[in-house]
């Protein structure tokens, strides 16, 4: 399974890459514009989204979209020491300097940090190197968003919260017919695409602060 995610992560990579410019943009737009729908519809006050790097599908769209409505607007700076995230509320991407990796992170002397024992996103918007139609998702090796899951499932369990609902986004392009999961491995409430959104057999139950069909 190793050998097929290192072949798949490269081969996905490569592929996303090719994506013209005006074309990743016109395709981030409108998959943000479903992902505002899905938050709205679920009445998430307050998400967690990744920022873009290099290819990825752009969020700027989906973060603007938060700061102009009064959401709070949560996103992770990257930990290299014990691979981890630590999670900052901002209010503009003027909020944000070049982190780990070259990533764009809040800044911590401007951006609040956010103690999960006290304020929960509602949302979780993960990024993905692919996608299938079982949720299953393929990361980037790292395990950060591995690590991340289980920090708020602990979160959840003290407070008697439910995990909130992950949702995966990426291009259509990055959909497969089958992602190999492993134990850890987290399957996806929701993903969204420039397509559309597909939901699945919800992680969260009832009081996560979103009601998925």
């Amino acid at each position: 399974m190793n050998e097929w995610k290192k072949a798949e992560r490269a081969r996905l990579a490569d592929l996303r890459k090719s994506i013209p410019a005006e074309q990743r943009a016109a395709w981030s737009e409108a998959a943000c514009a479903h992902a505002v729908r899905l938050l709205e519809e679920c009445g998430a006050e307050r998400f967690m989204a990744y920022v873009a790097f290099r290819s990825e599908l752009d969020t700027a769209p989906l973060l603007e979209w938060g700061f102009k409505n009064g959401k709070t607007v949560i996103v992770p700076r990257c930990i290299p020491a014990d691979r981890s995230m630590e999670l900052y509320a901002i209010s503009g991407l003027d909020m944000l300097v070049p982190g780990a990796y070259g990533i764009m992170e809040p800044d911590p002397a401007m951006a609040a940090r956010v103690d999960l024992a006290r304020m929960m996103p509602q949302a979780v918007v993960v990024p993905g190197l692919a996608f299938d139609g079982d949720g299953g998702r393929l990361g980037y090796g790292g395990g950060y968003y591995d690590r991340f899951r289980e920090r708020i499932a602990m979160a959840a369990a003290s407070s008697g919260r439910a995990i909130p609902p992950w949702i995966g986004l990426g291009f259509g392009m990055q959909l497969v017919e089958s992602v190999p999961m492993e134990a850890h491995d987290a399957r996806m409430d929701a993903i969204v695409t420039e397509c559309g959104t597909r939901r699945f057999t919800p992680n969260a139950k009832e009081g996560s602060g979103c009601s998925w069909s």
